[in-house]
């Protein structure tokens, strides 16, 4: 019966192959083990506590739904930390569809009497730049492929070493130098398509 299996004595591989079949509590305990994880990816991207934790939750219940689509071609880790790096990026494209509400909060906050007191001084052209900076770079990152994509967000977002991110990737070394070597260049050469098209020099914006 399921409530007599010990679940903490599974690997991950069985852990997830009981989790495709529906049991719920194996999926638990791959939370469990890899949840801090998952939190700390998120906390790096979003620097707040409180949206981390949300998200973090999200990346779970999206890991959930789609466990069915996991064939063990990469670590649990490296799939649910994609999850993760995909729910952050698709988080910050919507914080840039409400400036206005963005700006408010980050210059202001509500008095006792109901008043709005600013509370920061911020210069508006700069907090502008930061926001363009960032849309750009998330929407070159979208036209690299997958694994160069992943490389630099591991290197640059989650600050991984290069033996770590080779671990993560299961390739060696080498291969990891090889495609952010690669993965800056396809990088640079997007934005700087991107900035052309509106008629500005890369130097304009990064």
């Amino acid at each position: 019966m399921t409530g007599e299996v010990d679940y903490t004595s599974l690997g991950d591989a069985e852990l997830i192959r009981l989790s495709q079949e529906g049991d719920q509590s194996a999926f638990g305990e791959l939370v469990k083990r890899h949840r801090d994880r998952v939190y700390g990816q998120v906390y790096k991207m979003l620097s707040n506590p409180d949206e981390a934790l949300d998200l973090s939750q999200d990346v779970w219940v999206k890991a959930w739904t789609r466990l069915y689509q996991f064939q063990g071609d990469s670590p649990f880790t490296t799939w649910v930390t994609r999850i993760a790096i995909n729910v952050c990026l698709d988080y910050h494209r919507k914080r840039q569809r409400r400036p206005a509400e963005d700006s408010i909060e980050e210059l202001t906050e509500k008095s006792g009497e109901g008043s709005w007191t600013p509370v920061v001084e911020v210069d508006p052209q700069q907090e502008l730049d930061q926001a363009e900076r960032k849309v750009l770079i998330l929407k070159a990152l979208d036209q690299l492929s997958e694994e160069q994509r992943t490389v630099l967000e591991y290197m640059y977002v989650k600050q991984l070493e290069y033996k770590e991110i080779a671990r993560e990737m299961g390739c060696s070394i080498g291969t990891v130098m090889s495609r952010l070597f690669y993965g800056k260049k396809a990088l640079g050469k997007i934005i700087k398509s991107i900035l052309e098209k509106r008629g500005m020099n890369i130097e304009d914006v990064l």
